[in-house]
């Protein structure tokens, strides 16, 4: 049995599902620095208006008919020191303002670099439902070859992908694919599994080899359940995905785009002899589901 670390919260001590946070820490900072430049921008518009107003009724700030004031013993010193502390304000504004911009330009190059790296580690060998390895009850759909829907029939029905996982390293770091709950009544799982070991008229779920994410919240590992969250659960309209970082040994799971507050290490993963393969697993009649093999998903890749 191969070691695995692993973090898993149950359902007395869930946590909600982990956004993905090093991106949305980025865009959470870019969102208030855009805030922020605006507000400074709405602050630079104003003042003119301000000053606009006053000049219309012939009255300055402090509104008298333009002479401002002045104590005995101060002249026209003060206000000269006035005008050049607001201009300096002013500077110090502007300078504020090109600083944000200038921030959030780097945010931004640093985030479209980020989101790039993610995809060139990425398998990216076009994918789709295998015809030679489905059960007589599933139909795929479509000329991509993506959706598989349930025929006349309740119970276990699976289908393998037509390309598996490439284990050496040489050959990418990341694979990762989602599906689309289209229609669901029963019970379905999907995630990778060898396809060699497996029977397409059982729920893959057993065995060494095993990577599975259930509907009902459950997350089974070479065999063993590791445990099971309502809020894991997935239906209709939800997106669900599966992914293994291999130069870690990382496996995740995802939903609608957040990864799920479930890590798992598996150290012996790239040292299996055989392949895994996508697959689906089905069991109620008119269940449907469509696959997303990449480049681009819900959930971003640049943390996996």
């Amino acid at each position: 049995m191969p070691s695995l670390t692993s973090t898993f919260s149950s359902a007395d001590e869930f946590s909600p599902l982990q956004p993905i946070l090093p991106n949305l820490s980025t865009l959470e900072e870019m969102s208030v620095l855009i805030a922020r430049i605006a507000e400074l921008n709405r602050a630079k518009s104003v003042e003119p208006s301000i000053a606009s107003s006053a000049e219309v009724f012939g009255q300055d700030e402090y509104g008298s008919d333009g002479d401002e004031f002045i104590p005995d013993g101060e002249d026209g010193q003060k206000k000269e020191k006035r005008e050049t502390q607001t201009n300096e304000a002013n500077s110090d504004q502007f300078s504020e303002m090109k600083n944000d911009k200038m921030n959030l330009l780097e945010m931004f190059i640093q985030f479209e670099k980020k989101q790039k790296q993610g995809k060139e580690h990425l398998n990216l060998r076009q994918n789709f439902w295998d015809a030679n390895v489905c059960h007589e009850k599933l139909e795929i759909i479509g000329e991509k070859k993506l959706t598989v829907q349930k025929g006349n029939f309740n119970g276990w029905s699976s289908i393998f992908a037509k390309h598996s996982i490439l284990l050496n390293n040489n050959s990418t770091d990341i694979f990762y694919y989602e599906i689309s709950v289209k229609n669901k009544i029963g019970f379905m799982s999907f995630g990778f599994a060898v396809k060699q070991q497996s029977k397409l008229e059982e729920i893959i779920r057993y065995g060494n080899g095993t990577y599975v994410y259930e509907s009902a919240g459950g997350i089974y590992i070479n065999g063993e359940g590791i445990g099971r969250n309502d809020k894991y659960s997935y239906g209709v309209g939800d997106t669900v995905g599966i992914g293994v970082n291999l130069s870690t040994r990382q496996i995740s799971f995802t939903k609608n785009g957040l990864r799920l507050d479930c890590l798992f290490v598996d150290q012996h993963f790239a040292d299996y002899s055989f392949s895994f393969y996508p697959f689906v697993s089905i069991y109620s009649f008119g269940d449907k589901i469509e696959a997303n093999f990449g480049p681009n998903f819900k959930f971003d890749l640049a943390i996996l």
